[in-house]
């Protein structure tokens, strides 16, 4: 072969070789990214809704939202996403009154939610609904009225605790934790989490029947303790604001929003002085926490609706400054 045919051989695999460098860079790009916007929440732009999972269907209800104007108002709308389908349907209103900073939780594939504020008090009423008969249907109220708590189940009964309550002075922070056992539809006062600060806004997650609770506002400031719940008892975990020889990270936050993937527990947002789009990852056999994975790729918030469903994560409505959303975004962890 002669030099000129060489040089030419030479070019072609210069060029080939350019190709498939970018094709992969591109391709790598793609596999990087780990949040993918979906179809938007029906309802109006609303942030410190209520939410619960039932057969892969997540339910949304009650909020505040937002109107053309920008004023703020509660709303009771309820609406279900079918991740499957990609689609919000709306479902039969809320029946207690209009509210924000409820919870939910699911137990034998009913929904319940209760609590929350009405724009002058704190809430105690509850009501659980049928997704079959897509109906409500009001129990036995909450000991304590109280707004943004949290709330999680085990073995198949569900604990609410943390959040504002109402005394005869006016509002506090709390630390109570109650039971509530639907075979029986009677609430129970269990230990009071030992937590350093009463707190609200806080977040929590189940891994393996084991309930985690850490974060929060507590008088203006930002709490960093974290604590493990096995239905019985309280153990003290890692601080969340951590900076020791292993581990140097800080999420002491509130109101930010958290799921569980594959054993593992991701949170999401919420404030500490400002709002981020920070993501952090738990892994409860080594206690300790990691920001590796993409952060949120919508606008930052607090206030938002998080859920799994089918090893993926979302999170969808949500508050920033004065600005509510009503985007939803799906959450596939690469590692």
């Amino acid at each position: 072969m002669n030099k000129k045919n060489w040089l030419l051989v030479l070019l072609a695999f210069v060029l080939t070789a350019t190709t498939l460098s970018s094709c992969s860079k591109s391709d790598d790009d793609d596999d990087d990214d780990e949040w993918f916007q979906k179809a938007a929440y029906k309802g109006p732009q609303t942030s410190a809704a209520a939410s619960f999972v039932i057969d892969k269907i997540a339910y949304v209800t009650t909020g505040l939202a937002s109107r053309t104007n920008g004023t703020p108002f509660r709303i009771q709308n309820t609406y279900a996403y079918n991740a499957t389908a990609n689609t919000w349907s709306e479902k039969t209103a809320f029946p207690g009154v209009a509210r924000n900073g409820a919870v939910g939780f699911t137990i034998n594939n009913i929904g319940y939610v209760g609590a929350g504020n009405d724009g002058t008090n704190n809430l105690k009423d509850f009501y659980k609904y049928n997704p079959t008969s897509d109906t409500w249907e009001q129990i036995a109220s909450l000991p304590i009225a109280v707004n943004t708590a949290v709330a999680f189940t085990l073995n198949g009964v569900a604990y609410v605790g943390t959040g504002e309550t109402t005394t005869a002075g006016g509002t506090t922070a709390t630390n109570e934790f109650y039971k509530y056992d639907p075979a029986k539809n009677t609430w129970e006062d269990v230990e009071d989490a030992p937590f350093t600060a009463k707190r609200k806004g806080a977040f929590a997650f189940v891994i393996n029947n084991i309930a985690y609770v850490g974060g929060g506002l507590s008088n203006g400031s930002y709490p960093k303790d974290f604590y493990k719940f096995d239905g019985s008892k309280w153990t003290k975990l890692n601080d969340i604001n951590r900076d020791d020889d292993s581990y140097t990270y800080n999420l002491a936050r509130s109101n930010a929003s958290s799921f569980v993937i594959n054993g593992y527990a991701f949170v999401v947002g919420g404030s500490a002085g400002s709002v981020t789009n920070s993501i952090w990852k738990y892994y409860p056999n080594g206690d300790y926490w990691d920001n590796d994975n993409q952060v949120f790729q919508g606008s930052s918030r607090q206030d938002a609706v998080g859920f799994s469903i089918d090893g993926n994560g979302y999170i969808t409505t949500g508050l920033n400054g004065s600005t509510r959303f009503d985007d939803t975004w799906m959450f596939t962890p690469i590692y």
